[in-house]
């Protein structure tokens, strides 16, 4: 069993995102943090390359554009990424966003981010 407290992990800043990696360290499958989107911030467009990733809403609603379908995702919804769609998001809205971010990290290009 491996415990790792939200207070104990440091956050770091992301474009105008911050993100606390909270991956355990006995994990080898599976990538996850949580990214704070304050009100204004976005995540300018991008291509996803992993095999997939799964955004979880936390707080707030923040808004996703993926090849020119928009959805707002709010607390608990689920929102799924295959390889190759591009997407961005941003928080247009009125309280800070937050989300969880799980992914298969490229253990083939270690130095992918």
């Amino acid at each position: 069993m491996e415990l790792k407290p939200y207070e104990d992990i440091a956050p770091f800043p992301f474009g105008t995102l911050t993100v606390r990696d909270m991956t355990p360290e006995t994990f080898t499958r599976l990538s996850m943090a949580v990214v704070e989107v304050p009100i204004g911030a976005e995540h300018p467009p991008f291509a996803e390359q992993r095999k997939e990733k799964i955004y979880v809403g936390l707080q707030g609603e923040v808004q996703f554009t993926c090849e020119g379908e928009t959805v707002l995702v709010g607390h608990g919804d689920v929102l799924v990424f295959s390889p190759g769609e591009h997407y961005s998001y941003h928080n247009g809205g009125y309280e800070p966003g937050r989300l969880l971010v799980l992914q298969r990290p490229n253990r083939e290009n270690p130095t992918e981010s």
